[in-house]
C-alpha cells in the first residue's frame, strides 16, 4: 500500500473560533476543477491517497448496472446511498431483494438500528429488532446481490474482491477516477479502494458531463429522488435538491460534489471529521460560480453545525479565514 494522507499534505481547511478565539482546527485537502479536468483550486496536496469509503458509491451502482441489474430510479438513488434508515429507505432496499427472490439475509452489510432517531424509535416502540436493511449500505448491497443474480454468478462470495460483480464495479472505478493503489475492507464488509482526491474529483466530474448510459441513470436518479440518497435535510439530500448538485460523503471527512455544470470539489479531512466539509464544498462551488447565490445562501443556513446551545452566538465556523 502506498502513503495514505498525512498532515505534510494537508492545509488548514476549517477552523472553529469562540469570542475570536480560535477553538479547534481540522486540516485536510481539497481540490475543485473545471469542467474539462483542468485545476482551479488545490488547498493541501491533491495526489494525496485516501479512502473515499462511500464517496464512491454512485460508481459501485454503475457497475451493478452493468451487470444486467434492472432498477427503479429510487433504486438507483439507494443503491448510491449512504441513507438514514427510514421505514421509507428500508422498503426500497426490500423490494430491491424481492424482485431478484432475496431477502435482508441474504445481505451481509451488518445488522444496525437506522441513523434517523424517529424510526429508530418506532422500531424500538413496536420490538422490532436490528436489521441490514436499515444499515446506509442496504441500497448498494441489495444492487450486488441483484448484480449476482444478473450474472448467474453465486450470491454468497458476493463481497470478494475476485467476485465478477466486485471485479466490474472496480473496472468502473478504474474508468472514471483513474488508478486504484489499494483495495481494503469497508466498514460494510465491502471492497474500500484507495486512489488519489485528484482522482476522486476527477470521476465526479465525469460522473456529471458523461453521456454514458449507466453514468446519466445513476445522476438522474439521484437528483430525482435525493431524500434516497441520505435523508431529508440531511446535507447530501438538500445540496442535491437545492442545487442540482451531485453530492455524496465518505466515512471519515470525505465528500464530492459536483456541479451540473461540471466544477467539482472533493474534499478529505485528515482527523475524519465531517464538521465543515459542506460548507466548504458549497462555498468554493460558489466561488466559481458553480451553483446560485440563492440556494448557496439558504443552504449555508440551514447546513450550520449547531454551537453549544447556551453559547452558540459566540462560536463560529470559519473557511481558510472567510466566515461562513
Amino acid at each position: 500500500m502506498d502513503r495514505s494522507v498525512d498532515i505534510s499534505d494537508c492545509s488548514q481547511l476549517v477552523q472553529v473560533s469562540r469570542n475570536g478565539v480560535t477553538e479547534s482546527r481540522h486540516y485536510g485537502v481539497a481540490v475543485v476543477l473545471d469542467p474539462d479536468g483542468s485545476p482551479l483550486l488545490s488547498l493541501g496536496n491533491p495526489d494525496a491517497l485516501i479512502f473515499p469509503r462511500s464517496a464512491v458509491k454512485p460508481f459501485q451502482a454503475i457497475a451493478s448496472l452493468r451487470c444486467g441489474v434492472a432498477l427503479t430510479d429510487v433504486q438507483v438513488a439507494l443503491a448510491c446511498a449512504s441513507h438514514v434508515g427510514t421505514f421509507e429507505h428500508q422498503d426500497v432496499a426490500r423490494a430491491m431483494l424481492q424482485a431478484g427472490g432475496l431477502d435482508a439475509s441474504d445481505l451481509q452489510c451488518p445488522q444496525s438500528w437506522p441513523v434517523d432517531s424517529a424510526t429508530r424509535t418506532q422500531m424500538t416502540l413496536e420490538q422490532l429488532p436490528k436489521s441490514a436493511l436499515a444499515f446506509n449500505c442496504s441500497g448498494k448491497h441489495a444492487g450486488f446481490l441483484l448484480a449476482a443474480k444478473a450474472l448467474g454468478s453465486e450470491t454468497a462470495s458476493y463481497l470478494d474482491p475476485v467476485h465478477p460483480v466486485q471485479q466490474t464495479a472496480h473496472a468502473v472505478l478504474e474508468e472514471f477516477c483513474g488508478p486504484i493503489h489499494f483495495t481494503g475492507i469497508d466498514g460494510c464488509g465491502a471492497p474500500a479502494v484507495q486512489m488519489s482526491l485528484q482522482s476522486l474529483a476527477q470521476g465526479f466530474r465525469q460522473l456529471v458531463v458523461s453521456q454514458q448510459a449507466e453514468a446519466q441513470r445513476v445522476v438522474d436518479a439521484m437528483r430525482h429522488h435525493p431524500w434516497a440518497v441520505r435523508g431529508k435535510g440531511h446535507p447530501n439530500t438538500e445540496v442535491i435538491r437545492r442545487t442540482g448538485a451531485i453530492a455524496k460523503l465518505g466515512a471519515e471527512g470525505a465528500l464530492a460534489v459536483a456541479a451540473p455544470s461540471g466544477v467539482t470539489v472533493a474534499i478529505k479531512m485528515l482527523d475524519g471529521s465531517a464538521r465543515g466539509t459542506d460548507l466548504l464544498a458549497l462555498s468554493l462551488l460558489r466561488k466559481f460560480d458553480a451553483i446560485e447565490e440563492t440556494p448557496y445562501r439558504e443552504l449555508r443556513v440551514q447546513l450550520q453545525p449547531a454551537g453549544a446551545t447556551a453559547g452558540a452566538r459566540a462560536a463560529g465556523l470559519q473557511l481558510a479565514g472567510t466566515d461562513f
